[in-house]
């Protein structure tokens, strides 16, 4: 019943309407006829009836009544390409959006002083007139108002108004002279060649007023002018103007106003209360914020110590190379968007400061000569994107807790990331389009994140957080305690096979790569997955992104878990096959001992059935760049060559069948060390590889594990499944200090 009595009122409520509104043809004009108000709209025409030269009076009669013309619909003429000139009346009191958009062939429109307040979203946008007057009362120009028109040559605007949008008067390539009126200077023409003087009694310049103009030598801005919008002063890199000078009576410059030409220097007049300038750049009153360095300043210099702002775009584009920040806490968005920071300093290396608290987006954008960069762990906060694009990036010490949406994307020759123990949070997408990374370095696990032989995981090891694409080995051999793959985990590797553990539940979204700002990551490439689960993991529609599926192979244990995955639509698109060697249960990964003392080191290592020869690499870092020595055994394990070697080894007579020991002397004491171990058969196919690390003991030997401290017992490290295992006595540990049992 309800129902009903509302529609019957609805209808009653348009009928009622109905009576006092009506649309009439009068004098080759659409209007709308309020009989309540006793008033008429100019409504939508017909583009065949408004056709050449139209006047509309103040009242249009209809049937011997008088009805005052009061305002006008939106799209009134729209599209009316055969209307040539209007004249409107002094009753009207608003234009309609879009009222003449692209009346290509409209060459005048009169509109009387005292009649409008505004012009409205796209009054004239593509219309032909050639000139145009902005009636007296108009206070405000919505955006877009006058956007490509193709013909406009003069604006005469009133001194009434007081806003001007910063899109209001657009790509006008036919303008010939400057709008402005008393108080306001509105745009000036690109094409403008030589020196201009912004006329007196101008108090603001506004937003894009010079925006683009490139053929410009001098600017004059005079005294009285007290506000300089948003890319007002945003010049062509070919614009010749040298210096920039502004007057005691600023006020208030719009962050990002300046920007662009040959600009080598900032002065401002004594007296200023709100600006300042030193050596060149521009500064807040106080000089804790710096307002903007001009672009073709090269200098070096260290920030004054007052400094605690970088402002938007301040940098951008900037050629300065070397700039110290001591004391700055925020660096706004785009700050420092392609400057040359680095050019000149060893390894192009650039040290974000420790006062530093916030880094805004695109703050680094396109950092082009910067190949390492450091942030210290005081950064809380970060934008988007902030070092994306930087082509020549190469490393990254990230000391802060978190690394921000995109904050590396496109860092094409970005090799290597070397994360502090204050690491939190990871954004999306943070390294998309990096396709060389290739090793992760985190001296020291936390409560999120955990390296492990350049692999980047979880604390716990149980979810993949970042495979470098460009690790070392033509297949990924996921650990067995991972249960999940992290978003972005495996973006941009191309390897021959991925074989996953059986542990595997769960796939997140993006895992292979993903889509942001307009760019794809760089598609990958894998042969074969090995699955060996016995369930399909859960996986999201995109978990699979930008993977090319169809010539993929998917390896899983049994005909029946097959049609399963054939079944499911995330997972079909694979060309499923079937190994039945998965449902065999992996022999237990053999062990590998390295047991230190001061000065050297006891290795133990497994026999392999086929292996011709070993080769033993001790490494003086993790990234396994500083060799200390390369060891070869025979078949026998029997040493046979060494190269690079300091000091004389040892033989220790304690070989087995099952097992080879050595041992290396000549250490240094109380020293992190790595090694790798391999055994390759007669046709130097690798048939075992481990990985780990060691620390020789001394005086003051550092540990890990708090509770094994005590004593002089030694520590022997064990790698164990991709996991280090501490041994001391007969218990065992993790390397966090838990005991295992």
């Amino acid at each position: 019943m309800k129902t009903k009595v509302s529609i019957i009122l609805v209808c009653l409520i348009w009928m009622a309407s109905s009576m006092y509104a009506q649309r009439v043809f009068v004098d080759s004009v659409y209007y709308t006829l309020d009989t309540t108000s006793m008033t008429a709209q100019i409504a939508v025409q017909s583009k065949t009836t408004a056709i050449g030269d139209i006047v509309i009076n103040d009242t249009v009669t209809y049937e011997g009544v008088n009805y005052a013309v009061a305002s006008m619909a939106d799209d009134a003429f729209a599209d009316c390409n055969q209307l040539t000139s209007i004249v409107l009346p002094h009753t009207l009191r608003n234009l309609g959006k879009n009222a003449f958009l692209r009346c290509t062939n409209l060459t005048s429109c009169i509109i009387p002083d005292s009649t409008i307040t505004e012009i409205p979203f796209e009054a004239f946008w593509k219309a032909g007139l050639f000139e145009f007057r902005v009636p007296e009362g108009v206070t405000y120009i919505e955006q877009r108002s006058f956007e490509q028109m193709p013909n406009l040559q003069r604006v005469q605007l009133a001194n009434s108004v007081k806003s001007v949008s910063s899109w209001a008067f657009y790509i006008l390539d036919a303008l010939q002279e400057p709008i402005y009126n008393d108080s306001m200077f509105v745009l000036m023409p690109m094409k403008y060649k030589g020196a201009y003087t912004i006329p007196l009694g101008i108090q603001a310049i506004c937003n894009r007023a010079f925006y683009g103009c490139e053929n410009i030598t001098k600017l004059t801005i005079p005294e009285g002018v007290k506000y300089i919008g948003f890319l007002a002063l945003y010049f062509t890199i070919n614009a010749d103007i040298k210096t920039l000078s502004f007057p005691a009576s600023l006020e208030h410059i719009e962050f990002g106003a300046i920007s662009g030409g040959r600009i080598k220097s900032i002065t401002v007049a004594q007296g200023n209360q709100h600006y300042t300038s030193w050596n060149g750049m521009l500064f807040t009153i106080n000089m804790d914020t710096v307002v903007y360095c001009p672009s073709a300043l090269q200098i070096s210099c260290t920030l004054p110590q007052s400094v605690q702002h970088i402002a938007y775009e301040a940098f951008c584009a900037s050629s300065m190379y070397d700039m110290q920040m001591p004391s700055v806490k925020t660096i706004g968005k785009y700050a420092f968007h392609g400057n040359s920071l680095g050019a000149f300093y060893d390894n192009r290396a650039y040290v974000l400061p420790d006062s530093l608290e916030k880094i805004d987006d695109e703050a680094f954008f396109n950092s082009y000569q910067m190949e390492q960069i450091t942030i210290p762990a005081s950064v809380d906060t970060v934008g988007t994107e902030v070092f994306a694009a930087s082509w020549e990036l190469r490393k990254a010490i990230v000391n802060n807790r978190i690394i921000g949406k995109g904050q590396f994307r496109n860092c094409a020759k970005l090799e290597m990331l070397e994360i502090g123990s204050n690491l939190q949070t990871i954004g999306e997408y943070a390294f998309g389009q990096c396709p060389n990374i290739w090793y992760v370095r985190m001296p020291k696990a936390n409560a999120y994140f955990r390296a492990i032989d350049g692999v980047l995981y979880s604390a716990d090891t149980t979810a993949l957080a970042l495979y470098p694409p460009k690790h070392d080995g033509d297949d990924i051999i996921i650990p067995d305690q991972v249960t999940t793959l992290r978003s972005g985990s495996l973006r941009a590797v191309n390897k021959n096979k991925l074989i996953l553990p059986k542990s595997i539940s769960i796939l997140e979204k993006e895992v292979f790569g993903g889509f942001m700002s307009g760019y794809n990551d760089n598609t990958p490439s894998i042969d074969t997955i090995v699955a060996p689960m016995m369930s399909v993991p859960a996986a999201q529609n995109n978990s699979f992104n930008l993977f090319n599926q169809a010539q993929t192979v998917l390896l899983v244990p049994c005909d029946s878990l097959a049609e399963v995955y054939r079944a499911n639509s995330i997972w079909n698109g694979f060309n499923i096959q079937v190994d039945s060697t998965l449902l065999e249960l992996p022999e237990k990964e053999p062990e590998v001992e390295a047991q230190p003392d001061e000065h050297s080191v006891q290795f133990t290592w497994p026999a392999v059935e086929g292996a011709s020869y070993y080769t033993l690499i001790i490494w003086a870092n993790e990234e396994r760049t500083e060799k200390i020595c390369t060891l070869t055994f025979n078949s026998m394990g029997q040493l046979v060559e060494i190269d690079f070697s300091k000091h004389a080894p040892v033989r220790r007579a304690m070989n087995t069948a099952a097992s080879f020991s050595f041992r290396y002397n000549g250490l240094d004491e109380n020293t992190d060390y790595w090694f790798t171990i391999t055994a390759s058969d007669e046709n130097d196919t690798e048939l075992f590889n481990a990985s780990g690390s060691f620390a020789t003991l001394g005086a003051n030997t550092p540990t890990n594990v708090d509770e094994i401290q005590s004593g002089d017992v030694r520590c022997t490290k064990v790698l164990r499944n991709g996991q280090i295992i501490i041994r001391r006595c007969d218990a065992e540990y993790t390397i966090q200090g838990n005991q295992l049992k």
